[in-house]
């Protein structure tokens, strides 16, 4: 007998709390048997396949993974309330920083792919959206459990007395999407700050476009390095005409950031027709935004405690590899590095506040 998972709302999307425990349990079964595959001695699409450790650190993935689903499929059944709680939390939140991991690189190759009609490597771009997948349905699945184990309503994760039952998600419809409001003003700064972050990466990118030369590499360079690096026809058609496919990337992140901040973000403004005036559905900022939050903003900080400040005390060698050798190497890396820390920080802290200012309550 499973969990007392009311439903709330309407249509699949509200009774997500009833399903998201057994999806979350079926997403992990092929997972599985693809960790098992790599441990196997397999390499499509597994990024550590040139590791020493690749092959026997797919175990151990394998082994998370399966206890994830498990505790999934608990979550929403009787079983997961007679064990103790932090079992179905721990297991459910650890398979989806997993899973999160596993989405690395997963923004880039969505962005080549928009702008070139390909990437690198089409399994591995698979794995990352099979990853981003399984992250969100874990996450889902813990926190509908969370909600219900203290006792309130695993949808809004709101306290409905009327129903009369701890852990009992609320009975009424939902309702309707709370009025469009701004992001408090802390987060707006944060916001701003993102948005900032990105102007000395884009001036690198437009000026090497527009045939300049910045930190001593010029254009003529970089474009020869991508022709190396196989770059589409497209790419290198829009180097020729000034501009760089990363810049406009860059500024798609901001407007997004910036959506998530004000009202526009959430009512089509008057520049949108035809749906000027429509509500924003809330997927469609908030599933790029935990996307890029998550994998840009966790490797900028990283590479920066890892590789920027060692490098620049000393402490790891610079670049070496022509043309962006020395300072010059380690200049560039500092606007993409520096660039991605701050905005995808920025980026995960105002997708938090504009899903908790949009999030519906039941009417009970």
């Amino acid at each position: 007998m499973g969990v007392a998972y009311a439903a709330s709302g309407r249509g699949a999307t509200g009774r997500w709390p009833r399903w998201a425990g057994y999806a979350a349990g079926a997403w992990t079964l092929p997972a599985v048997g693809l960790a098992l595959y790599w441990a196997a001695g397999g390499d499509t699409g597994y990024v550590l396949r040139d590791a020493r450790i690749g092959p026997a650190l797919a175990l151990p993935v394998a082994a998370l993974l399966l206890v994830g689903g498990i505790m999934g499929v608990s979550s929403v059944r009787r079983v997961g309330r007679q064990m103790p709680r932090w079992w179905p939390r721990a297991g459910l939140w650890a398979a989806c920083a997993l899973t999160g991991a596993g989405t690395f690189g997963f923004v880039m190759n969505a962005l080549q792919l928009v702008f070139t009609g390909t990437v690198d490597d089409w399994p591995v771009f698979g794995v990352e959206a099979l990853s981003a997948t399984g992250a969100a349905l874990y996450a889902a699945a813990a926190l509908a459990f969370q909600r219900v184990a203290a006792g309130a309503c695993a949808r809004c994760g709101g306290t409905h007395p009327a129903d009369g039952a701890a852990g009992v998600a609320g009975r009424g419809a939902a309702a309707p999407l709370p009025a469009p409001l701004p992001a408090p003003r802390a987060v707006r700064r944060a916001a701003y700050a993102g948005a900032l972050a990105f102007v000395p990466y884009m001036a690198m990118k437009t000026t090497w476009a527009l045939g300049g030369t910045f930190a001593g590499v010029s254009g003529a360079e970089m474009v020869a390095e991508f022709e190396r690096n196989g770059a589409s026809g497209l790419v290198l058609a829009l180097e020729r005409y000034g501009v760089d496919f990363t810049t406009l990337s860059a500024l798609l992140g901001v407007f997004l950031l910036l959506g998530l901040t004000h009202r526009w973000g959430q009512v089509f403004p008057r520049w949108a027709p035809p749906l000027t005036g429509r509500r924003v559905p809330r997927w469609l900022p908030l599933v790029p935004a935990w996307l890029g939050a998550l994998t840009l903003g966790p490797y900028g900080v990283a590479a920066t405690l890892l590789y920027l400040l060692p490098s620049a005390a000393g402490l790891t060698d610079l670049p070496d590899k022509e043309p962006l050798a020395g300072w010059a190497g380690w200049t560039v890396a500092a606007c993409g590095i520096g660039a991605f820390a701050v905005y995808g920080t920025a980026l995960g802290v105002a997708a938090w506040s504009y899903q908790r200012r949009t999030r519906p309550v039941c009417l009970s």
